[in-house]
């Protein structure tokens, strides 16, 4: 299930089919749809409120002003139609064949639609393809927010991968598609049983992925899969779970090709690289990942760095394996040696599917810097932690002087796109909440929360629980983005209540309780209540939230009643 509120603007002109289509787009779970009678009213729609996709039915509603808008606010582009319209009965009395056209983007695929006696029948089946595609489309998008790392390594590899929860596959990459012979559009439109020749291998796919587990923690089998040519292909399928310790975030499915299609010679249409990929584990999968990646076995020895690894702390190839993760990448005696340590021996670090570790680094020649970790567990056949698998990133920026932050780019685009809120103000309330965490005030540990954006709308759902204390104050003692305010927000900040800032840095009010009445939050049960009420206000408003937790300092960044990004520093 979509586990949040998805918008579709519904293009829609009187033709039969498109009322068939709304009545199944609107029964879709977390999905909010609106409509629109022609191309200027949608564009106008579009001009008021962001939109996740834009569904447009007929190709005459396809206007550049349309295509324009719709990429302008970021929104995802999806036309659908019919051919022809009005398909009429043979003398068998069955409808002539009729054609389902879809286009996204550069994508296009069609499905033919035959064997229908009237054309509620033939326009139902048509929906079912589309709200299929739909559906897809927006778990893809949830799974690539809670999953960023794993979502690089589906896009950034050359053999098929796949992440599928029950029958759903929430993503499929190109490289799997092609090999089965469909366009991404088409693919996602798929669910897991698709991808087989039969029930019964479906059926014998699901009993044998818990049986025959390899020593690298895979469950393998081969199996003949189904090509869009009705050929097949055979293929030695690899599953195992995305994290070991939740089943509800998916699975992992790695596809080699392992024979020919029928007519094919065996060293014809090979889609992967023979040499590359061995056998399930999880250095291969990554292998050809841009990012750094380290994995290590259960005491903290490094077992694998790839080459951008190396190549980013200053070491030979294969020079630090063997080494522990202390005093290699991280100062012995650091407040992050010990958090590391942590992270080694507790599991429970690694099972946040939010939580990104942000720690400081050493390169081998003492140059400090940030990296952005996300932590994954492995486990052995005896379902016991057996390492980590660690994926990071240089998120280091520069700051005054030679100071060095961290850096917020890429992933603050996607939190702003919808939003005014200004990329400096952003940039300094997420510094100041990363200082908060790290260093506390005068060296007590502080929780606080700030809240960006929509002003009027937050203020209208808030009360104020002490005195504004920036109330009467000049503009330049009021702005978040004036340096000379950090340590007053820091003493503030050990009273009750959240900041509530303007777009343009101005800070409102200080000491603000938001009032959430009768919400059904989207945070994971655990959270306190700093965190439900600033998750409340970014659900019922389109500001964004931060929250610095009094306890283990986290950072937690919300916008649309979600978390969006967590940082541990």
């Amino acid at each position: 299930m979509i586990s949040y509120l998805s918008s579709v603007l519904f293009i829609e002109n009187s033709q039969a089919f498109h009322k068939v289509l709304l009545s199944s787009l609107v029964r879709l779970p977390g999905i909010q749809v609106e409509r629109a009678f022609s191309p200027v009213n949608a564009v106008n729609k579009m001009t008021e409120r962001p939109y996740h996709l834009i569904l447009v039915c007929g190709r005459e509603q396809v206007t550049c002003n349309v295509r324009d808008t719709a990429e302008t606010t970021g929104a995802s582009l999806l036309y659908v139609d019919i051919t022809p319209p009005d398909t009429q009965k043979n003398r068998q009395g069955y409808l002539r064949d009729a054609t389902l056209v879809m286009e996204a983007g550069d994508c296009s695929t069609e499905y033919n639609l035959s064997g229908f006696r009237n054309r509620n029948d033939l326009y139902s089946a048509a929906s079912g393809y589309i709200t299929r595609y739909v559906r897809g489309h927006f778990l893809s998008c949830e799974h690539e927010l809670e999953n960023r790392e794993i979502s690089d390594v589906l896009e950034g590899s050359q053999i098929g991968i796949a992440v599928f929860f029950g029958r759903e596959i929430r993503k499929i990459n190109p490289q799997l598609a092609g090999l089965l012979g469909y366009s991404e559009v088409s693919a996602r439109a798929m669910e897991l049983p698709d991808l087989f020749c039969s029930p019964g291998d479906y059926m014998e796919f699901s009993r044998t992925i818990f049986r025959g587990k390899k020593d690298t923690g895979w469950h393998c089998t081969s199996h003949r899969l189904a090509t869009k040519d009705g050929k097949g292909v055979f293929c030695t399928i690899r599953v195992r779970r995305l994290d070991g310790f939740d089943p509800m975030k998916g699975h992992l499915m790695i596809v080699e090709r392992t024979g020919a299609r029928e007519g094919e010679c065996e060293d014809t249409g090979q889609v992967f690289p023979s040499d590359w990929v061995r056998s399930g584990s999880f250095e291969e999968v990554i292998a050809r990942v841009t990012g750094i990646v380290i994995t290590t076995d259960d005491a903290g020895m490094i077992t694998h760095a790839n080459s951008r690894a190396s190549e980013v702390f200053g070491y030979r190839a294969g020079e630090v394996v063997g080494k522990n993760l202390i005093g290699t990448i991280v100062p012995e005696h650091s407040r992050y040696a010990g958090e590391m340590i942590a992270m080694i021996n507790d599991p429970v670090f690694c099972r946040d599917g939010y939580a990104v570790h942000a720690f400081e680094n050493t390169k081998k020649s003492g140059e400090k810097f940030w990296v952005a970790w996300k932590i994954l567990p492995l486990i052995d056949t005896e379902r016991k932690l057996s390492g980590m698998l660690c994926l990071g990133e240089d998120i280091t920026g520069q700051g005054p002087g030679e100071s060095r932050l961290i850096r917020a780019d890429p992933w603050k685009y996607s939190v702003l796109k919808g939003t005014r809120v200004n990329e400096e103000v952003f940039d300094s309330v997420f510094h100041l909440c990363v200082e908060i965490s790290r260093d506390g005030h005068e060296a007590h540990r502080i929780g606080t929360s700030f809240v960006i954006g929509d002003t009027d709308s937050v203020m209208a759902h808030s009360r104020a629980c002490t005195i504004n204390s920036f109330a009467g104050q000049e503009r330049e003692r009021r702005l978040i983005t004036n340096p000379d305010n950090a340590e007053i927000i820091k003493g503030l900040a050990m009273m009750d209540g959240a900041f509530v800032i303007r777009e343009d840095g101005f800070i409102e009010a200080s000491g603000r309780h938001f009032i959430i009445d009768n919400l059904k939050l989207k945070i994971p049960e655990g959270y306190g209540t700093r965190h439900s009420s600033v998750a409340g206000i970014s659900q019922m408003t389109d500001a964004i939230g931060f929250v610095v937790s009094q306890s283990g300092g986290k950072i937690s960044i919300m916008k649309d009643g979600l978390i969006k990004k967590s940082f541990v520093v």
